[in-house]
Parts: C-alpha cells; structure tokens; sequence
C-alpha cells in the first residue's frame, strides 16, 4: 500500500495529474517530493496551500506522518491565486526597506561611541542568527542555540571588549563553539539529524561572526565618514539587487550584475568626489565591490535558503532580507582596506 495523494485546481494542472501514490512519511517531506517532482510553479502554488490528510485538516509543515493508506488532498486558494503575489510584494517592500535600515541604524551607533556601534552590532547579528535558523528549518534550534549564540556573537565581544587579546582568543573560541555545537547537538532526541542540525549551526553561526567581527573592526581601523559610505554602499546596492530581482522569476546573476555594478560606482564616486584625496579611489573601489559581491551572494541566499522538507514560503527574516549583505560585505570591507593599508606602507 501507499499513500494517495490528490490535487485540485491549479495543483492538478501544474502537476498534469490530480491522483497519485507516493511512500509514506511525514507531510512536509512528501510536499517536498512532489516539489522536486513537478518543479515550478507547482512549487509556488504549493507554498499557500492547504491539506486534507484522511478528510481532516492538517498544515503542511507539520510533522504529521501520512501512513500507507491514507489519502492527502493538496488545495490550493480558489482565490485566483493573489495570496502569492501579495505575499511576494509584502516580501519585497521589506526587503527594501531593511536594505537601507539596517545601515542606517548601524551608522547611528556608530556616530555615538564604540560601545554603542558594538552593541547595534551585537542586536544585528543575534537576529540574524534566529533568523537564518528559522529560515533552514532548523529542528533542534532550541538544542544548539547557546552553542550558536557564543559562536556568533563571542568574537564580536572578544575584539569589542578585549581587543589586545582577541588574536589570542578568537581561535580557541571557535574551537570550544564547535565542540560544543556537536555535544548539544548528540543531546538532541533527534540524532537522525545530526549532520543537518551540524551543519545550518556552524554555517549560521560562522556567517553572523565573520560579519559582526568584521564590523567591530572596521569601526577600529576606519573613519567614522568612511564607515558610513561603507554601509550606504551595501545597502544600495542590495536594494538594487531586490528590485532587479523582482522583476523575473530566480534571474540569474548575469541579469543582477549590471544593475549592481551601476548602482555602486555611482555611489561610490559620489564618495570619493567628495574627499579631497586623491589616493581614496582606491578603498572606495575596493569598497563598492564588496557590495557588489555581498548583495549578489545574498540575493542567491534568498532563493536558496529555504527548508528542503517544508512548504513555508520564505519569510521576511532580518538575515535573508537586509543584514545579510551587511553581514557578507563587511568582511570583504575589512579585507580590502588591510590591502589598501598595507600596500601604503610599502
């Protein structure tokens, strides 16, 4: 035996049938199957969905297992469809708006004082991390979560607060985090899903402590003035990205280049139009294609971060949607202005 699954209106046209069978498992694992079955826009469809599972309403990324025998009906909104677009504008319109507000909030601290940068710092990069757990389907999150905390936020706070002995430190704490992220990890009642939850943890927590490490240090090692054009550049340039994003279906990054590239060297010289040395070109170059980078990379992260085993549509998460640039950028930032630095001394 097996399990029946049937599909009405849009689903049945997407998929070209409206019966068939498939192994038993939990909801969110066949919807999966039948995503990577059919392709788009069954997917889409999919995504603002209902279930019947045996005559009874059940959602789909729940972990309730549909036995051999039982029947699931997939229906979709008899709406003509407007939830997806609604949705997908909402999305939009809060990935604009975080673009240029998180930059925006990282600037205000950064023009009171060290702690206050830090501490905006710190804010960021924890709700990035809840956020890009929740966006990876992470089903021990609550497990692994003080294993993430420390490494994403410990050496941000190692160079806020001891900045002589992070070399030191910085190393060893990364270290004893992905011990500890494999320790709670084996203490979850999940075990089966070891290497999964392993994993989205280190990659979270790594992602979120590379960018607010870098921002602590680029506070350190930058003008206050040179900083800000920093996070203007990023912020720009991935609400370029977004726009041009939203005008096709997964663009690939050919069509998200040009816009980006434009955005930044026009940004960009505007900044260095406005110094009065002639050897800035250089930290601004290296400055605008960091975001660049950062709003391409990212801008792939949106379409990409998305549980394999649930129908939840992408949520208008802190990290997906606006820190995450700033996050990936900085790094790059700080990279290019050691670069810059060094290459003067010489």
């Amino acid at each position: 035996m097996a399990v029946t699954v049937r599909l009405f209106a849009a689903l049945r046209d997407a998929a070209g049938t409206s019966q068939l069978e498939v192994d038993e498992g939990t909801v969110p694992r066949i919807v999966a199957g039948l995503c990577e079955r059919f392709g788009e826009p069954f997917a889409t469809r999919v995504s603002v969905a209902s279930g019947l599972l045996n005559g009874q309403p059940v959602r789909l990324d729940s972990d309730t297992v549909a036995r051999d025998g039982s029947e699931l009906a997939l229906l979709p909104p008899f709406s003509g469809g407007s939830a997806t677009p609604r949705l997908e504008r909402r999305l939009t319109g809060v990935l604009l708006a975080g673009s240029l507000l998180v930059p925006a909030l990282l600037a205000l601290g950064l023009y009171n004082d060290r702690w206050a940068f830090g501490l905006v710092v710190i804010v960021v990069g924890l709700g990035s991390l809840i956020d890009l757990h929740m966006a990876l389907g992470d089903t021990a999150a609550r497990t692994v979560l003080p294993a993430a905390l420390l490494l994403a936020v410990g050496p941000a706070l190692l160079v806020l607060l001891a900045p002589q002995l992070a070399d030191a430190w910085i190393g060893g704490a990364i270290a004893l985090t992905i011990v500890l992220t494999f320790l709670l990890t084996l203490a979850s009642p999940r075990r089966h899903d070891t290497a999964a939850v392993v994993g989205s943890t280190l990659f979270a927590g790594l992602l979120v402590a590379f960018g607010a490490t870098a921002l602590v240090l680029l506070y350190d090692a930058a003008a206050a003035a040179q900083l800000t054009g920093v996070l203007a550049l990023i912020g720009l340039t991935d609400a370029t990205v977004t726009l041009a994003g939203r005008r096709a279906h997964r663009p690939p990054v050919t069509r998200l280049a040009p816009p980006a590239v434009v955005v930044a060297t026009l940004a960009a010289a505007a900044v260095w139009v406005g110094t009065d040395r002639p050897d800035s070109i250089l930290p601004v170059a290296g400055f605008a294609l960091a975001a660049v980078i950062a709003a391409l990379v990212t801008g792939r992260l949106r379409a990409v971060l998305r549980p394999r085993d649930t129908t939840v549509s992408p949520r208008p998460a802190l990290l997906i949607g606006t820190a995450d640039a700033v996050l990936v950028g900085a790094p790059l930032a700080f990279i290019w202005l050691q670069i810059v630095t060094a290459g003067a001394m010489f």
